[in-house]
């Protein structure tokens, strides 16, 4: 047998940076045991949007699994989560006057009573979804240290993108033309390396990527409204840049020992390689690769 508990807060007419748990309105799901068997809990927590104004928000997460994605409306965000012992519940915190949200999970539970053990499975489940509008401009960060990060970032209209990594896996998506005009993609990976799909949709102007020894996978795919300026530096990545045909490419490699190699008709000149259509291309991706030991692909097709 299961039991729900429904809760909702007071609205806030205050604006203040405390975070506090989200409580809007949330559920908890256990079993009807011993409270000490109670290991797995589900907590849902939302936001409404009041107006369309640009809205700047970080989402900090420790461990676990986390998948962004866009929200269907009324919602500022919407939050869904799955969480062990071992973990506090997710935070919030809403400053109406600068127009900023903080969305903090993952954190390890160090309340717990003395002498209790977190290697249980159940425990240890950490797993956030969470949506976030598509009807006000974003600058987006994440921080995601130690979690395995799936970023679905279409239909989000973001102005800024930035994204730190660590052992974990990230991958960041765009499936559709982003509305806003982005200035900044930004992303700092560790061990656990990054895929980007479709950037040619983000609509960035610029992109700096820093990894560390992680893989690092870009594709080029998507709809390009303008020129692009590419930075990637890393130690001993093995790094994979894919274009379409229609994009014209040129890549300058500045590592010491890196192995360079270019698939389809690219040429090279010097530390310099161009795709035969660099020249007539209506939109131009240059990329600057500085890796010191690792391997470096460039494919056009």
């Amino acid at each position: 047998m299961m039991y729900a508990i429904f809760m909702s807060a007071l609205t806030h007419r205050n604006a203040h940076a405390r975070l506090r748990p989200a409580t809007m309105l949330f559920c908890i799901l256990a079993a009807t045991v011993p409270l000490q068997a109670q290991h797995v809990r589900t907590l849902e927590s939302a936001r409404l949007l009041r107006d369309a104004a640009p809205v700047a928000v970080r989402v900090q997460f420790g461990t676990g699994t986390l998948n962004v994605a866009a929200a269907d409306a009324p919602y500022l965000y919407r939050s869904i989560t799955r969480f062990g012992d071992a973990f506090k519940a997710p935070m919030s915190a809403w400053n109406a006057s600068q127009r900023t949200l903080t969305l903090v999970g993952g954190q390890r539970n160090s309340a717990r009573p003395a002498g209790e053990a977190d290697d249980d499975d159940d425990e240890n489940v950490q797993d956030w979804r969470l949506q976030l509008t598509r009807r006000a401009p974003l600058e987006l960060t994440i921080d995601a240290k130690a979690a395995d990060a799936t970023l679905d970032l279409t239909d989000l209209p973001l102005r800024r993108f930035s994204l730190n990594t660590g052992a974990a896996a990230a991958t960041v998506r765009f499936d559709a033309p982003n509305a806003e005009s982005m200035s900044l993609f930004d992303a700092a990976v560790g061990a656990g390396g990054l895929k980007v799909i479709g950037l040619g949709h983000s609509g960035a102007s610029e992109a700096r990527i820093v990894g560390d020894v992680g893989d690092i996978s870009l594709d080029l795919g998507g709809r390009w409204q303008r020129d692009m300026q590419v930075s990637i530096r890393s130690a001993v990545s093995t790094i994979r840049i894919t274009a379409p045909p229609t994009v014209g490419v040129e890549m300058a490699s500045a590592g010491a020992l890196a192995r360079v190699s270019a698939i389809g008709a690219i040429t090279r000149d010097g530390n310099t390689w161009r795709s035969a259509n660099f020249a007539t291309a209506a939109v131009k991706v240059r990329i600057v690769v500085t890796s010191m030991l690792g391997k470096v692909e460039l494919v056009q097709r």
